[in-house]
């Protein structure tokens, strides 16, 4: 077993909405997926995945995401999230391309 971390719930007075809470199959995180619009732009909006308690390896994830183009930066995190956690980063990306047919 890794180390364990804690997720940091960012906070609502600074404009990030809560999207969507899933499950990592592998063992039983929650895991709530949060967004805010860029203030440069509104097409780039900032995605933090968090730890509902306490996480293996890493509880907090960031990443962009332009809404026109659908292009991904600092997509580091996503692809730690792919290689780490199959399962959440399926979910997460279902849920941004929900997101972006809205």
């Amino acid at each position: 077993m890794g180390k364990m971390y804690a997720g940091k719930v960012p906070s609502t007075e600074e404009n990030w909405s809560h999207i969507e809470t899933v499950v990592d199959p592998s063992d039983k995180t929650k895991w709530m997926v949060f967004s805010k619009a860029q203030e440069h732009t509104p097409d780039w909006v900032t995605y933090k995945i968090v730890a509902n308690g306490r996480a293996e390896n890493k509880a907090n994830y960031w990443l962009v995401r332009n809404l026109t183009t659908g292009q991904l930066g600092f997509a580091r995190d996503f692809a730690i999230m792919r290689e780490k956690r199959p399962a959440l980063h399926a979910q997460v990306e279902s849920i941004l391309k929900q997101v972006g047919e809205d």
